[in-house]
């Protein structure tokens, strides 16, 4: 569809560059897709929009599109996107409530072990030597490796709270249209919440252990080897590098990069990126050198 067809249909901003480009799917700004849909209303908007591969663009202000760019210029560009994302892919905003049993389009290895309670759904993959547990619900385009466990009551390919409230005071629910990829040796424990993507996947890495009723939002990157204990909280966009540890109820901030063997201790609330080899407690969490290692390793004397 072109530009100035979508805004005849979700109308009120103006067009800046060809109104006749044509739209093929939507993304995120960054790194940006061509062809692709997106919007910009961070407050480095022109920098952003000119390091973007995106087509289109829904912007706040005017200002000079790139040479294979359309700005569509809206008074609330988030807003205006969400509205076309819900004019243009009706069906897709909310994942659909997968039945009790396995869809006919999932791809379950054979050596795959799902229980009959367990939901699985559309374009669902599942590789070998896989177990899910019983109550399990894993929604549709969702993708878990090979010798994972999932465990009861645990759920993957759920939404994220994301909620942009507009000028008017209207809270909109920001369409989810992301999945959720997990590697090999992947554990999920029981009860967890693993949310789809937004404009990007969630990603959770080979080997990494997730506890019982962690949850883990929409966008967030669990590195290789990561360990997630028990009611632990990631919320949505944030980073764990390789080898980072979470203890027992912490919670990271949406919007924080822990690099590679960030340690965090139990209850710990991460509002700041951290470094590798930072140890983190407290509220808000702070360094601490003499924290000891815990979690897939015994404890240092």
């Amino acid at each position: 569809m072109s530009v100035r067809a979508i805004v005849d249909l979700v109308p009120g901003p103006s067009i800046a560059g060809d109104p006749e480009r044509m739209v093929r799917g939507v993304g995120a700004v960054v790194p940006g897709h061509t062809d692709a849909l997106t919007f910009c209303d961070a407050r480095d908007a022109p920098e952003r929009v000119a390091a973007s591969a995106a087509s289109v663009i829904a912007v706040a202000v005017p200002m000079q599109p790139g040479p294979a760019q359309t700005l569509v210029v809206a008074d609330d560009p988030r807003a205006w996107f969400i509205r076309a994302v819900a004019a243009l892919l009706p069906e897709s905003c909310w994942p659909g409530e997968p039945a009790i049993g396995i869809h006919p389009t999932a791809r379950v290895h054979a050596d795959a072990i799902v229980s009959p309670a367990a939901a699985i759904g559309e374009n669902v993959s599942i590789g070998e030597g896989t177990r899910v547990g019983p109550g399990a619900v894993i929604y549709a385009g969702c993708s878990i490796g090979a010798r994972c466990s999932i465990g009861p009551g645990a759920v993957v390919g759920w939404v994220g709270l994301a909620y942009h409230q507009g000028k008017d005071g209207r809270r909109a629910f920001f369409p989810h249209l992301g999945s959720v990829r997990i590697g090999d040796w992947v554990d999920v424990g029981a009860n967890s919440c693993v949310c789809r993507g937004m404009l990007s996947d969630t990603i959770i890495g080979n080997s990494a252990k997730i506890g019982s009723l962690v949850y883990l939002s929409h966008g967030t990157t669990i590195g290789d080897n990561a360990w997630v204990s028990a009611s632990a909280a990631v919320a949505g966009h944030s980073t764990l590098g390789d080898n980072t540890v979470l203890g027992i109820g912490a919670v990271v901030v949406d919007n924080v990069a822990l690099e590679p063997g960030v340690i965090v201790g139990a209850g710990a609330v991460v509002t700041r990126a951290a470094k590798t080899g930072e140890k983190l407690v407290g509220v808000p969490a702070r360094h601490a050198p003499g924290l000891r290692r815990f979690g897939p390793t015994p404890r240092e004397d």
